[in-house]
């Protein structure tokens, strides 16, 4: 390290998209660095109460409404809705982020999907790291991703198949994004468009760094040059907020439990916890539910808005989860079986890479039912194979890249 430096990290999403930048910039600010974080309103909590300097930026009432929209879960209509917002909140980020930058000290560390510390870079000319969680934002043909419901079959198609799915899919992203984008761009004195927005022109020419370890994903050769594969962060709040007295009673009182969680901003679950509610009931496991929205599950049943995942996973029979990247590493780190309910997004990727580690199963929301639980939660919780398969997936996880690397490859682009 050279000196401090004025490091501006741009996450966007939810918590889950959060907590791995979160950790990046404590980490940065503990090495001497001035670390600030411009962060959507609905968010910002997490990265405050971490002891970071925040800017929040927009309406906490609108990033609300797209909670509220039950298309967020859906295969397709799911980044529709989320591209037809990517440009607008790019637009609102543009002027805090240019508001942060000392010239001549400043890096950027940013989302892929943070749209606008990409143009800012571009058009001031900043050095910029993109952060990737998933495997699946690289589309790679030597890595294929599993990017929609019961689509599997496609893995064994050839390889000029594949180039041409992505160049089918490039075009059908641009003719969504890049109007908007490149209408951003050049009212930032950009004037020459860009195509393949989230093929190409998302990952900086300067780094990308890659938040997860190359036992779970290797670098392939048709990834940009500039990544650097590293490791999961693991941050869960856990040090910032403490386990609740209830959990904590809840916990000890009994065998250990199903926990069941679909994803911090999933306020559309109410089928899924039915479902595996009465998977356990049939089991007779206890359940732990985690849900800011507890209108979802029945009041005599444990649940809780927050839990931290480092410390309670370990304390399970098994988790059920929407196989979020975030919570798939917590049940790596703890060695616990997971079943997870892949719906869109990423998540059909994470349940492949997982299911090929022995560690969890799988079922999509149309045969998420309690039978079909109940046999799911049996096989891997009573199996000794995937006992073993989630002891050797802890090793890995427990000789991870060490946090002060992660933090050097950063510090390393200006």
């Amino acid at each position: 390290m050279t000196g401090p430096r004025r490091y501006i990290f741009v996450p966007l999403g939810s918590a889950g998209d959060v907590h791995p930048l979160t950790w990046l910039a404590k980490l940065l600010a503990s090495r001497g660095h001035d670390v600030v974080m411009i962060v959507q309103t609905m968010i910002a909590d997490i990265p405050r109460s971490a002891g970071l300097r925040v800017v929040p930026v927009g309406s906490a009432e609108a990033q609300q409404a797209i909670i509220r929209n039950p298309d967020l879960w859906h295969p397709d209509r799911g980044f529709q809705l989320l591209a037809r917002n990517f440009p607008v909140w790019a637009r609102e980020m543009i002027p805090a982020i240019r508001a942060e930058v000392l010239p001549g000290q400043t890096v950027l560390v940013g989302a892929g999907i943070a749209f606008g510390a990409r143009i800012v870079a571009e058009a001031d000319r900043l050095p910029l790291v993109t952060v990737h969680m998933q495997p699946s934002a690289f589309l790679s043909v030597a890595d294929r991703p599993l990017m929609r419901q019961g689509f599997e079959f496609l893995q064994h198609l050839p390889d000029f198949a594949w180039r041409g799915f992505f160049a089918l899919a490039d075009r059908l992203v641009d003719r969504q994004l890049a109007g908007p984008v490149n209408a951003l761009r050049a009212d930032q004195g950009l004037r020459a468009p860009v195509r393949g927005i989230m093929r190409n022109w998302w990952h900086s020419p300067d780094r990308v760094i890659a938040l997860f370890p190359e036992w779970y994903a290797p670098k392939r050769p048709d990834w940009p040059p500039q990544t650097v594969v590293t490791r999961f962060p693991l941050y869960d709040e856990a040090d910032t907020r403490p386990i609740d007295p209830k959990l904590e009673e809840f916990l000890t009182a009994g065998e250990p439990p199903v926990l069941l969680s679909p994803g911090s901003a999933n306020m559309w679950a109410k089928e899924f916890y039915e479902a595996g509610l009465a998977a356990c009931w049939q089991l007779g496991r206890r359940a732990l539910c985690v849900t800011r929205f507890p209108e979802q599950v029945p009041a005599d049943v444990a649940h809780f808005d927050y839990v931290p995942f480092s410390r309670v996973f370990p304390r399970c029979a098994a988790i059920v989860h929407h196989g979020g990247i975030g919570t798939c590493a917590q049940g790596m780190a703890a060695a616990v079986p997971q079943l997870l309910f892949p719906m869109s997004h990423d998540q059909p990727d994470q349940a492949q890479r997982l299911k090929r580690l022995g560690v969890a199963d799988s079922l999509y929301p149309k045969q998420f039912k309690p039978a079909a639980v109940a046999r799911k939660l049996a096989a891997l919780i009573e199996s000794r194979t995937v006992a073993q398969a989630c002891r050797d997936v802890k090793a890995k996880m427990s000789a991870q890249m060490p946090a002060d690397q992660v933090a050097a490859l950063i510090e390393s682009v200006l």
